[in-house]
């Protein structure tokens, strides 16, 4: 009986042990990649609020934005109700119902007397300043003691 030996040449035996250095590669890479790092602590509810004070923090919180608004005024448009608010001391300007008015803060209506704005889904009243009622000549009159 004859025994076969085989007939390995330089490129196959190259090739085998290529493969078998790729996967010594990668089972190193995935048992380096899989586990878990010891020395990171999971983040705390008072340490994500206390990033979330910096410039930074706030920018990529997905937090509403705290924002002073100020209403000069509403008026009835052609196109319906429109409200005169100015954020933050900054110039005034012309919103509708339904628009944002800084991230995360939107006018969700406008009423007569106030706006009723959306923070993070809690819903507040701006009132709208009332000016003085005067008459055309000034003051109106007082009635007399007499």
């Amino acid at each position: 009986m004859r025994i076969a030996r085989p007939n390995l040449s330089r490129g196959l035996l190259l090739q085998g042990l290529g493969v078998l250095a790729l996967i010594a590669g990668l089972a190193t890479w995935a048992s380096l990649l899989l586990q878990p790092s010891p020395d990171v602590a999971p983040l705390q509810p008072a340490e994500a609020l206390a990033s979330s004070e910096t410039p930074a923090g706030r920018w990529f919180a997905d937090l509403p934005l705290q924002v002073q608004v100020q209403v000069s005024g509403v008026m009835a448009g052609s196109q319906g109700a429109v409200a005169i608010v100015s954020i933050d001391g900054g110039p005034a300007r012309a919103v509708r119902s339904g628009e944002e008015l800084a991230r995360g803060v939107r006018l969700v209506a406008i009423e007569g007397r106030g706006l009723v704005i959306e923070r993070g889904g809690q819903r507040s009243r701006v009132e709208v300043p009332v000016l003085a009622q005067a008459s055309f000549w000034g003051e109106a009159p007082q009635p007399s003691a007499n």
